[in-house]
């Protein structure tokens, strides 16, 4: 039997950001592929527990886990995300054990503690270490890996990990029922209209907004907003992901992170190398042709499928914008509509999954 473990934040109904989205749509997808969920309760009510709670925590985690995985065993497949919505240094152990009793092991990598090290302060060395001994020894073990794209593939495999185990995504999804409305999109996008952000605004996470070349115009959507002097920003408020999808108006959606607006620098922009990130599924599922950084995992696509422009800076885009007829905005628009269509029906997700099956199936692994 194939199963798959489904955990979301406590507070995971209150997000806004994408990423609570992205997690729910690869649970949809998996048990779209047919396997049988299997629930893990969340145990805390925020994201972060004091020193003297955190071994309890551990306890009450690693114990959670192995009962609602006792039953799987040879035969089975289980397919669990890294990291997961509760981290816990253990985890990698109760995953063992289901390993030890014949059931094979699917991780879908979510995020790359091997990539976040500057994420974490220098009072959070130990906890880093902690994660990243759990993912390298939780990758080692997996007979199967499920990672953003090839780029994310070589830096796994680089970590020891079997090549041949490996399925890529290639680009994230964004479900939604009903297909793209292009008159609504075509009356809510344009070539002259300012470039679209999404996101988590903290200036940790996207610092480059301070900083913007003073041609741009772009309109921002999302938490964490706190304010400036710059006339060539527009705060259009905190929207839930969906929602988002239908009201989200602009030229081109920006894929950027980071601490400058001349390249990727900061953790955010070179984790831009190997991320599919899930602004990039906002944007091409909503209909909106994207800008994206010329290094970053997504820039062949973009070019390839001629849904954007890759760029090494932000400044090079009001040039670029101006040089193209409406005619060949329209024509990216189209493309963006067309590729979007498969992310809302989660083709991405669905094929990866699938190429997994196969190879449990085959008997080679």
């Amino acid at each position: 039997m194939y199963y798959y473990a489904e955990t979301n934040y406590y507070d995971h109904d209150g997000l806004v950001t994408s990423g609570g989205k992205g997690r729910d749509d690869y649970f949809e997808m998996l048990r779209r592929c047919g396997l049988e969920r299997i629930e893990i309760p969340t145990l805390k009510k925020c994201r972060r527990v004091s020193a003297p709670g955190r071994l309890g925590m551990e306890l009450r985690l690693a114990a959670v886990w192995r009962k609602a995985l006792k039953g799987l065993g040879r035969g089975d497949v289980l397919f669990i995300h890294n990291p997961p919505s509760e981290k816990f240094v253990a985890f990698p152990e109760v995953i063992a054990k289901a390993v030890r009793r014949g059931c094979r092991v699917a991780v879908i990598v979510f995020d790359l503690e091997n990539y976040l090290k500057p994420y974490y302060s220098r009072t959070q060395s130990i906890k880093y270490m902690l994660s990243l001994r759990a993912e390298n020894k939780l990758l080692r073990m997996a007979d199967f890996i499920m990672v953003h794209n090839d780029r994310m593939k070589e830096t796994v495999v680089s970590m020891g990990c079997d090549p041949d185990s490996i399925a890529s995504v290639g680009v994230m999804d964004y479900l939604r029922d009903n297909p793209p409305d292009r008159e609504s999109i075509a009356r809510r996008t344009g070539r002259t209209l300012p470039l679209v952000f999404c996101g988590n605004l903290m200036p940790e996470k996207a610092g480059f907004l301070s900083n913007l070349p003073d041609e741009l115009t772009i309109s921002l959507y999302g938490p964490g907003y706190q304010g400036g002097n710059s006339t060539n920003i527009d705060y259009k408020g905190s929207v839930p992901s969906v929602e988002l999808m239908d009201v989200i108006s602009g030229s081109f959606g920006l894929v950027w992170d980071g601490i400058s607006s001349d390249t990727g620098r900061g953790t955010g922009g070179e984790y831009l190398r190997i991320n599919n990130p899930h602004k990039f599924a906002l944007y091409v599922a909503s209909g909106l042709p994207v800008i994206v950084w010329k290094e970053s995992a997504m820039a062949d696509m973009v070019i390839k499928e001629n849904i954007g422009f890759a760029v090494n800076s932000l400044a090079e885009v009001k040039e670029l914008i101006d040089g193209m007829t409406d005619e060949e905005y329209a024509a990216m628009r189209d493309n963006a509509i067309r590729i979007g269509c498969t992310m809302r029906r989660g083709d991405h997700i669905r094929a990866a999954v699938n190429q997994i099956i196969r190879m449990a199936e085959s008997g080679d692994r």
